[in-house]
């Protein structure tokens, strides 16, 4: 048996039977997922000319698991994501959110687009902002109805309203004695952040770094809940 710079011996498997003997295993775990892996499906990626493979690391965590892109040479579009079995962080294993990645990249849902039953019903006109038809849907405090937004619009009013939040803070932190201040205007304590185990690396950085701007400890996860 071969042994690799770990010095551990591998198992010998190759690239062909790892896809086969894991199809039984995931199909289990994954039977009436759209995510659900095909093991005879990525055999077939793996020989086909019409489709090239990339591998690339899962955006997920910092356990760096290794993926497969594989993308169709004719429309350039991604058909399919599945572990790395060459990787030596996760020898083709991938938790559910990394074996669901393909819909970070293709889902009808992924940006504004709803199920039939959903109240905006995929329905967005353009808006003074110029965006298209995607958007989001939103409502205000309380149990109101569901609106149609644009995308850009979205972006500003939240962008608008984070800076407020921020300024306004700051000026009643720094000037204490102005008018009707109270500690509740400080900056860092009127605004809190919640986390979500669906936002990915990158857009996690970013989130953090937004939340040390506030100089808030107002933070929270929905792992810890």
């Amino acid at each position: 048996m071969a042994t690799r710079d770990t010095g551990q011996p591998s198992s010998g498997i190759s690239r062909r039977d790892f896809l086969k003997t894991t199809a039984a295993a995931t199909a289990v775990v994954g039977c009436g997922l759209d995510f659900a892996y095909d093991a005879d499906k990525a055999a077939a990626y793996e020989d086909s000319p019409l489709h090239t493979i990339t591998t690339t690391t899962c955006p997920y965590c910092s356990a760096s698991c290794g993926q497969r892109v594989v993308k169709e040479i004719a429309s350039g579009t991604v058909v399919d994501i599945y572990g790395d079995f060459q990787s030596p962080f996760n020898a083709g294993g991938l938790c559910a959110k990394g074996a669901g990645s393909l819909q970070l990249v293709n889902n009808a849902r992924r940006i504004g687009a709803f199920p039939g039953d959903h109240p905006v019903n995929n329905v967005f006109a353009s808006d003074a902002a110029g965006s298209d038809a995607t958007g989001i849907a939103w409502k205000r405090i309380g149990n109101g109805d569901w609106t149609a937004m644009g995308l850009q619009t979205a972006f500003d009013e939240i962008a608008a309203g984070d800076g407020t939040a921020f300024n306004e803070g700051m000026v009643a932190y720094r000037n204490k004695d102005v008018a009707g201040w109270t500690g509740a205007n400080q900056n860092s304590k009127s605004v809190a952040f919640f986390g979500s185990s669906h936002i990915n690396n990158e857009p996690n950085w970013m989130y953090r770094k937004l939340i040390a701007e506030f100089g808030t400890s107002n933070t929270e996860h929905q792992a810890r809940i």
